[in-house]
């Protein structure tokens, strides 16, 4: 079996490679910005962490039952929770 080269033009090789380079950026920043959370955060590091207000989180919370993890009256919100929160309203809301 022979190896079939395909040459595109410099303008589309470079467009390609700039779409490519611009992902690769906007996912390892997302990884970074992610991984500055704490593991367990406050409400308003949970807040911030979802990028909304500290008062939607507080109408999530009432209505969506954000999971939360209190001791002896301390709320603590778990990151990889919080992601599984997000993803399961994501899944409710293309279905």
């Amino acid at each position: 079996m022979e190896n079939l080269e395909v040459q595109l033009p410099k303008d589309i090789q470079e467009a390609t490679l700039n779409m490519i380079n611009e992902a690769l950026a906007k996912a390892v920043h997302g990884i970074k910005q992610q991984k500055s959370f704490p593991p367990y955060m406050t409400k308003q590091e949970a807040s911030k962490y979802l990028h909304i207000s500290g008062t939607t989180f507080d109408k999530w919370q009432c209505k969506l039952n954000i999971p939360v993890i209190q001791i002896e009256g301390v709320k603590r919100y778990k990151r990889e929770t919080l992601d599984e929160f997000m993803k399961n309203i994501e899944q409710q809301n293309t279905k």
